[in-house]
C-alpha cells in the first residue's frame, strides 16, 4: 500500500522536471545561436576592414593624378574617401549606408592625420582596437622612404537572442574590427 502513495505524490514530477530541462536547452540553444551569429559578424567585418584597407593603400592605383605627364599620389585621405568606402562597406556587409560603423586613418611621414569617421561610427561610441598614432612600429622605412600607414576601423551593434531571453533589454554589444596596412 505504501507503494501506491508514493506514486501520488510524485504524480506532475516528471513534467516539473521537464519543464526545467527544456528551459535549460533552451537557453544553450539560444546562447549558441547568439555566439555564432556575433562570430560571423565579426568575421564578415574583419573580411571588409581588410578589403578597405587594401584599396586605401593602392594611392597609386586608384588616388592620384595626372601631373606633367607623371602618376603622382594623393597619400592623405579626405572626405571622398571616406564616402567610397562607407559605400563600399554597405555592399559588402549588405545593410544600408547610414548604418555602416567606419573610420579611416591615416599616417603619412610619422604624423597622424586628420581622422574620418561615419555618423553611425560616433552614436555607437566605437574606438579603434588600437589608435593609429600608436602604430608607428609598423611604419616601413626604406632606403629613407617612409611608407604611409593606413588604418579602417568597422563596428556593428548585433542583435542579442539571448539576454531578452532572461529580461536584460539593455545588453548592448558592439563588435569591432580593425584592419592596418602600409601603403605604396
Amino acid at each position: 500500500m505504501k507503494k501506491s502513495s508514493n506514486r501520488s505524490r510524485q504524480r506532475g514530477a516528471f513534467a516539473v522536471e521537464l519543464a526545467f530541462v527544456m528551459v535549460a536547452l533552451c537557453a544553450i540553444f539560444l546562447f549558441t545561436t547568439d555566439l555564432s551569429q556575433k562570430l560571423l559578424l565579426r568575421s564578415q567585418l574583419d573580411r571588409t576592414s581588410f578589403a578597405l584597407v587594401n584599396i586605401l593603400k593602392e594611392r597609386i592605383r586608384y588616388y592620384s593624378e595626372v601631373v606633367d605627364d607623371e602618376r603622382v599620389a594623393r597619400y592623405p585621405l579626405n572626405q571622398s574617401d571616406s564616402r567610397d568606402m562607407q559605400i563600399l562597406a554597405a555592399r559588402m556587409l549588405g545593410v544600408p549606408q547610414n548604418k555602416v560603423a567606419i573610420q579611416l586613418d591615416a599616417m603619412i611621414n610619422m604624423v597622424p592625420q586628420a581622422s574620418f569617421t561615419s555618423p553611425h561610427f560616433e552614436q555607437l561610441h566605437c574606438q579603434p582596437l588600437k589608435p593609429i598614432s600608436q602604430q608607428k612600429d609598423l611604419v616601413p622605412v626604406e632606403g629613407g622612404k617612409i611608407f604611409p600607414l593606413y588604418q579602417v576601423t568597422l563596428c556593428a551593434e548585433p542583435e542579442n537572442w539571448f539576454l531578452p531571453f532572461f529580461g536584460e533589454k539593455d545588453g548592448v554589444t558592439t563588435i569591432t574590427s580593425t584592419s592596418v596596412i602600409p601603403g605604396r
